[in-house]
């Protein structure tokens, strides 16, 4: 069983009713939170405003072409992260590779045993789940989706407010200099003012809460740090 601080998010695309319904009941009792979808109009409607962890896709639908809703779905990096696992009665090895070279994570034919569905779910959530999270306080990095959440809100930074955070949170504890996040987050770009570093730090600090400002450390003549606690 998944367990995770806010619920695995899985949306299955499947048109026949009844397959639907096991898997939703099937795959609800492992602790995930699954929505379903019989035709890829609703499915489309609902992905633009909530992405999920994971879906699974039937090739065949009434308003659809499963191998068409794929690569439309990787066509954009930031679902990347999404874990895509085609349920299909079309079982030949050349319609699996095909699935696979299109995106898919992995490819199972109808019929299908259930244990072995609720198995390969598990498996791809564990692995998703395991690279997901990076925590410090209430403060939580999600490098599959690349955003910090501070409890369960994401933490509006800039770009570059982002990347000298994202710096300081992969060195926990350890000094970053004044050099490094100029070379870092500005490159070859000449910045005149080095106060300007100073700035966006003032802003993170703001931006993660009074209760977490005093993380960010200033090292006087050296840089800043994020405490290790």
């Amino acid at each position: 069983m998944i367990c995770m601080n806010k619920p695995y998010l899985i949306y299955s695309l499947e048109d026949d009713t009844n397959i639907s319904h096991i898997i939703s009941l099937a795959l609800s009792k492992q602790g995930y939170e699954i929505k379903c979808f019989h035709n890829y109009a609703d499915f489309k409607v609902t992905f633009k405003n909530e992405k999920p962890n994971m879906i699974l896709l039937d090739l065949m639908l009434p308003d659809a072409k499963g191998e068409d809703i794929l690569k439309e779905i990787r066509s954009d990096e930031s679902n990347d992260y999404i874990q895509i696992i085609i349920i299909s009665a079309k079982n030949l090895t050349i319609n699996k590779v095909d699935g696979l070279d299109l995106g898919a994570d992995d490819y199972i034919a109808k019929p299908f045993d259930i244990l072995e569905l609720i198995s390969r779910v598990n498996a791809r959530a564990r692995r998703q789940i395991k690279k997901e999270n990076k925590s410090l306080r209430n403060i939580t990095y999600n490098p599959l989706k690349k955003i910090f959440m501070l409890d369960d809100q994401m933490i509006h930074f800039t770009n570059s407010e982002f990347r000298i955070f994202k710096l300081l949170f992969d060195r926990i504890g350890e000094p970053v200099t004044r050099e490094e996040f100029f070379e870092e987050i500005w490159g070859n770009e000449r910045v005149f003012e080095t106060r300007i570093l100073d700035m966006h730090i003032k802003e993170i600090r703001r931006k993660i809460g009074k209760e977490n400002a005093d993380l960010v450390e200033t090292l006087y003549g050296v840089g800043y740090k994020l405490k290790n606690e």
